[in-house]
């Protein structure tokens, strides 16, 4: 009973207090001893509760940083140690390294696999990088490397074939170096450019000539022609003409435009020649009608001697002259 009334009688103070505007008289009612102690109470208390738990969870967040620099990143157990390394070229793990900056003492929490994809991806013959981590150490790295079409050759420039400071080209015509010879490289075949700007690894090369002659390589690759052949060496004069030689010593000149069509010539006449026991020294695909084609003399007999055997004669490279309809 008493505590009901003593409730009214603080909810109609309550309610006198904190009435509207309209109803509120024009009274400056100052607080009593009693409330402003008990305000003070009321402040000192909250203050030492923030105080409190402020200090608990700076505390918790202490003793959480050092478990873990305890449980991870002291513990040899958790040590990148030696990588996983997975490419189809000749990159190596040492490579990998240097430029990744790894350590066999590096922590593998510390590592951040983008920023090491990124940096794989910067050295010029790798076309494609991914990093996984997975705990307690082991990281692996895939490598995805350009894969060589031809060489790239500029006596201006200082560019040599077959040499392991030289450069090759993959099929989009991207630039990298050779690094180390492998042994596929030396059935690569070479791109001679007269002229050549300068060229920046890891970056298409500028020079369009240079693209089509190596789709021009690859279109050759791609058919089946009468007489086994390869292509050797592709020399870039000028704009207008690309000159292919070929492993059995043929020379065929093209237009840089309309390959696949010249192609086609080029099989017919090889076709054509193939019934024959002749070889084809020279074709000029430049024209469409009467195409000059020239030939390889034939092996003349050298005289033998009395009770001896023919001997077979070293081909005369000595083309004679003559127009494809």
């Amino acid at each position: 009973m008493l505590f009901r009334q003593l409730r009214r009688r603080l909810m109609g103070n309550h309610r006198f207090r904190n009435r509207d505007a309209e109803h509120r008289l024009a009274l400056n009612v100052p607080p009593s001893r009693r409330e402003v102690a008990m305000r003070q109470r009321r402040l000192a208390l909250s203050t030492v509760k923030w105080v409190v738990g402020l200090a608990v969870a700076f505390w918790a967040v202490t003793a959480s940083a050092e478990l873990w620099d305890r449980a991870f990143r002291k513990s040899t157990a958790y040590s990148v140690g030696q990588f996983e390394l997975v490419t189809n070229g000749a990159i190596t793990a040492p490579q990998v390294a240097a430029v990744t900056g790894l350590t066999p003492d590096q922590n593998i929490t510390d590592l951040d696999p983008g920023k090491l994809r990124q940096a794989l991806l910067t050295l010029p013959q790798v076309r494609e990088a991914a990093v996984e981590r997975r705990l307690p150490n082991h990281l692996s790295i895939r490598l995805e490397e350009r894969r060589p079409s031809a060489w790239l050759a500029c006596t201006r420039q200082g560019l040599r074939a077959y040499d392991s400071r030289g450069l090759l080209l993959d099929a989009e015509g991207v630039v990298f170096p050779a690094g180390v010879m492998l042994n596929e490289y030396a059935a690569l075949p070479v791109i001679y450019c007269a002229d050549l700007s300068a060229v920046t690894p890891g970056r298409p090369v500028e020079y369009a000539l240079v693209r089509q002659a190596l789709d021009l390589i690859q279109q050759m690759r791609r058919r089946t022609w009468p007489q086994p052949m390869v292509v050797e060496q592709i020399h870039l004069f000028n704009r207008f003409t690309i000159i292919a030689q070929m492993d059995n010593d043929a020379i065929f000149t093209f237009h840089p435009d309309d390959l696949e069509k010249q192609l086609a010539r080029l099989h017919a006449i090889l076709t054509k020649v193939g019934r024959s026991n002749s070889r084809v020294a020279t074709v000029n695909l430049q024209l469409e009608r009467n195409i000059p084609v020239t030939f390889f003399e034939p092996p003349t007999p050298t005289a033998a001697k009395p009770g001896s055997k023919p001997a077979s004669a070293t081909p005369v490279r000595r083309p004679a002259a003559r127009r494809a309809p």
